[in-house]
């Protein structure tokens, strides 16, 4: 407890003297629990002190800006206790003594992180960070924009962010609330940016409440208390024909309610990394539209309901190969199947041993883009979530929710006709493909939490029925295709027969005799979850430990066993405190991520949960309130590591499947130096660095050898954000995004990695531009125009480089 004198040092102490004996309390507003927040203090002559409070540092006041408390009971009868809900404020008026005179102290609280353990490990980000380090030249809702510059995050192609080794694994948690794993792929708004209070990104040290997908939990907290109608808007235009905009609503709804709404929308003509370096434009626009609201209503102080939709259409075209540079000759200029062939008709793999097989000989051919390749992908991500929370008695409370979801994506194609009876050798439109994949969901969750003595207990569950539905139908090109195919996946591929020989890719020479089949997969499934959990602390430590099962099923009508597999899960999460200013973490995770339901795994045996041990371990220093240091170390050790590559390996067709290898590890070391902005601005770094190794072993689901490295395996990370604030509201930041390479950025006959480096720029006027209505944005991605090889020839991501320097103009506002 601090005295309000304390508080405000720079007030004459008579001011303070009829208050002294105030203690602030931040609540949540719906469970009336204390969370984690900051207190601003504002007298009425302006000025102010911001205290930061923590529930877990019991009873010990740690320094001058420093607010700690049990719970009511536990404070001086003599004192008055305030409690103010997270996001709303209080005005307080108190006579003096001498003289007398009426103060008025304006008292405003703020959560601060979410409601989650000291235990675990990982990064915390409120809005206005977000904004600033989130990616420039952006409307709409890009979910990447959460993780980027993140301990830990390797950024790789086609919208995926490998978390600590893993592919993209990474569970949404909004207010509490679950959301089911959705196809892979670019996915609408999860939550829209605006709305995010703060975002915790989670890596390591999982209370058991954490699971399905774990390389990373995204524990997101929104504005809970709206205080006044507000409209904002934005719109933006900039390189390759690149535009958008966005308007979100926010209200009241009488005293005890809110309400949210967002739509958005954006075009480009260079919607992914182009296979290119040069012509990112080859058939490589996109759109995305998103539809988002959220209603809130708290008709008495114990209860709470939340209803939540989300609608996320877009559209994509497949990039086409247009050809590499003559740099690539001997890798292969892009031309042909899987981009083997260069444009004199060569191919740089044949030698004297294999010069005599089929397609051997040089062909020259047009690319994709000359061709007339023209491949589409329509894809839709939307959900809706009702949930309860609800006070039961002091210090406890439920919550109850009810999820809908359904992804799907559909891959059509306009491309030229083909005649499987005269197919030519080659070819660089590779396959014509149709595709339409869906998935359904229907998830319940529930949690009950109350303080007991020094205890902190929750349990809950979760439930989640699955349903999908799939259909392939797969024409190959040429002849090289054709065999590709029956090789691969003899289930696409028309009837036919082999003659014995093989062709220059060591695939039996296919002759077919009908025409390319449709392929139709029903899958159905479940995941099922239980947990119980207690947080405590004794002493210097606190403990978060306990109990997590895990059930999953799924059935499907390609004759593939069935899964049904049961994990039952320890989790002991530790915090030591070595002393006020350093902590020491430690934690085992017994951890199970459920396969995706439709996800094109229609070659060898079902995919079944990866399950794993995870151990971590880490240190974080306090040199000031504002500058912190973290060093961590980490290890997984994974069985049937859920992995998702092309469906046909090295193919740009926009078909993707999961993958299971048989074993995986991954180990690492990330260093953390964070310098958090003060209230009324400056300076807002960080530095981030990351040492690890993926290494997969044994075969995969369909008996294949796996690689030594994961494909996107890489070894050194670095990213570095600064970032500089004016009273005026006005920002200046730069980030700094390198890699080492990627397993898959090898370029032969190179043996090595091709690292690459990411420069951007953001600059905000604020929003007192226009009379206090709004400002201009000026962003820059990719500074220095670098367009490096991300993936080359790979079979889980094809040839793609990184896209272009983009420079985008944004006009936003609000009233």
């Amino acid at each position: 407890m601090l005295s309000l004198a304390a508080a405000l040092a720079a007030v004459p102490c008579a001011y303070a003297h009829g208050l002294s004996r105030v203690c602030f309390v931040v609540v949540d507003p719906v469970t009336r629990m204390p969370v984690e927040g900051k207190v601003t203090v504002t007298d009425d002559t302006g000025r102010s002190m911001q205290l930061t409070s923590s529930y877990l540092r019991l009873g010990r006041t740690e320094a001058l800006n420093t607010l700690a408390w049990r719970s009511e009971s536990d404070v001086d009868p003599d004192v008055t206790v305030i409690t103010i809900p997270a996001g709303a404020g209080t005005t307080i008026q108190q006579k003096d003594q001498l003289p007398t005179k009426e103060i008025t102290i304006h008292v405003t609280a703020t959560r601060l992180k979410p409601k989650t353990p000291g235990t675990t490990s990982g990064t915390t980000r409120d809005n206005t960070e977000l904004k600033k380090f989130g990616g420039g030249g952006a409307t709409g809702n890009d979910n990447n924009r959460l993780t980027k510059g993140q301990a830990g995050v390797a950024e790789d192609s086609a919208g995926q962010a490998h978390v600590r080794g893993e592919h993209s694994e990474i569970a949404y948690v909004v207010d509490g609330v679950p959301l089911p794993d959705t196809l892979s792929g670019r996915q609408g708004s999860i939550v829209v940016e605006i709305t995010i209070q703060t975002l915790e990104m989670i890596t390591g040290g999982f209370a058991p409440e954490f699971g399905g997908q774990t390389a990373a939990v995204l524990n997101i907290s929104t504005l809970a208390n709206i205080k006044k109608r507000r409209w904002d808007y934005s719109t933006s235009a900039g390189s390759f024909d690149t535009y958008g905009g966005e308007v979100t609503a926010v209200s009241p709804l009488g005293e005890r309610g809110n309400i949210v709404f967002d739509v958005s929308s954006s075009k480009t003509n260079s919607a992914q990394e182009s296979p290119q370096p040069d012509n990112q434009t080859a058939h490589n626009a996109g759109s995305t539209r998103s539809y988002f609201s959220k209603v809130r209503l708290a008709p008495n102080s114990k209860d709470a309901f939340t209803v939540t939709l989300s609608h996320n259409p877009d559209g994509l075209q497949i990039a086409n190969r247009s050809g590499l540079p003559d740099s690539f000759a001997s890798a292969g200029q892009g031309y042909g199947l899987f981009g083997l062939r260069n444009a004199d008709g060569s191919r740089p793999d044949v030698n004297s041993s294999n010069s005599g097989l089929l397609g051997a000989a040089p062909v020259v051919l047009q690319s994709q883009q000359q061709a007339g390749q023209d491949i589409n992908q329509s894809e839709v991500s939307e959900f809706a979530t009702i949930n309860y929370q609800r006070q039961m008695a002091k210090g406890e409370s439920a919550q109850l929710a009810m999820t809908l979801l359904h992804s799907g994506q559909d891959v059509t194609n306009n491309n030229p006709l083909i005649d499987l009876n005269n197919l030519p050798v080659d070819n660089s439109i590779e396959y014509n493909p149709t595709a339409i994949r869906n998935v359904h969901h229907v998830q319940f969750s529930g949690s009950w939490q109350a303080k007991r003595g020094a205890h902190q207990l929750k349990a809950g569950f979760l439930w989640d029925a699955q349903s999908g539905t799939e259909s392939y139908n797969v024409i190959p090109a040429s002849q090289l295709a054709l065999d590709a195919l029956a090789a691969l996946a003899p289930d696409l591929a028309p009837p036919g027969t082999t003659n014995g020989q093989l062709d220059i890719n060591g695939n039996p020479v296919y002759t077919a005799n009908g025409s390319s089949p449709a392929l139709n997969v029903h899958r159905t499934g479940s995941y099922k979850a239980a947990y119980v959990q207690d947080t405590t602390k004794f002493g210097r430590w606190t403990a978060n430990y306990g109990f997590r099962g895990d059930w999953y099923d799924q059935e499907q009508n390609l004759g593939q066993n069935s899964v049904n597999s049961f994990q039952f899960s320890p989790r002991v999460n530790l915090q030591y405190q070595i002393d006020r200013t350093m902590d020491l973490r430690m934690a085992y995770n017994r951890l199970f991520n459920t396969p995706p339901l439709a996800q094109g795994a229609i070659v060898g045996e079902a995919i079944q949960p990866e399950t794993l041990s995870q151990y971590d371990i880490a240190v974080s220093k306090r040199f000031t309130p504002r500058h912190t240091m973290t060093l961590a170390y980490y290890y997984k050790d994974i069985r049937n590591q859920v992995d998702t590559g092309l469906l046909i390996p090295g193919s740009q067709i926009g078909l993707y499947s999961a993958v299971n290898l048989q074993f995986g590890g991954v180990h690492g070391v990330e260093f953390s130096y964070d310098v958090s902005a003060p209230k009324d601005g400056g300076w807002d770094t960080y530095v981030h660095y990351s040492y690890s190794a993926a290494k997969p072993n044994g075969v995969d689901n369909t008996g294949e050898p796996v690689d030594d490295y994961n494909d996107h395996d890489q070894r050194q990370t670095v990213g570095i954000g600064a970032a500089y604030t004016w009273k005026s509201g006005a920002t200046f930041a730069m980030t700094i995004d390198h890699g080492s390479g990627l397993a898959s950025s090898i370029v032969p006959p190179s043996e090595g990695r091709t690292p690459r480096t990411q420069v951007d720029l953001h600059f905000s006027t604020g929003d007192k531009l226009f009379k206090g209505n709004g400002g201009l944005a000026f962003d820059v991605s990719n500074l220095f125009d670098d367009r490096t090889v991300i993936n080359f020839q790979s079979a889980f991501s094809g040839t793609r480089f990184q896209q272009g320097r983009r420079i985008a103009l944004t006009v936003f506002g609000h009233f």
